[in-house]
């Protein structure tokens, strides 16, 4: 008889990513205020997209900033869509869920919708802070 591992024994990649996903989940760098997303804009409808975004409308800007936005940027890497967003919050769960709220978001979110790729299901990326230097 001869050994041989077991397949429920986890692997070196599963042992790494909990690792990872523990030390993300506390860290101290962690914070409520700051969050950053990645989103996908279709190739063919970059330059739209960022016409569109040099005119948002009034009523979206007052609803992001009632809702407790600031700081509020989106960077773009042309060679393939990549949007990086930024913004700053008092409490970033509930600004979001506040324009969750919105009815000037739902449009929006209509609008741009026809701008982007969804690889993942159709959700946005949230990325985790890991070091923060005030």
């Amino acid at each position: 008889m001869t050994d041989s591992p077991t397949t429920d024994a986890p692997t070196a990649g599963a042992t790494e990513q909990a690792a990872l996903t523990e030390l993300l989940n506390t860290t101290t760098a962690r914070s409520p205020h700051r969050c950053c997303f990645l989103l996908h804009v279709r190739p063919d409808r970059l330059t739209e997209y960022v016409e569109v975004h040099q005119h948002v409308w009034e009523e979206m800007r007052q609803a992001l900033t009632r809702c407790g936005w600031r700081n509020y940027s989106l960077f773009l890497r042309p060679e393939d869509g990549l949007v990086v967003g930024y913004f700053e919050s008092d409490d970033v769960d509930a600004a979001q869920a506040a324009m969750g709220d919105e009815e000037v978001n739902t449009r929006w979110q209509t609008e741009m919708a026809q701008y982007f790729v969804q690889p993942d299901g159709g959700t946005n990326e949230i990325l985790p802070q890991y070091f923060y230097l005030p």
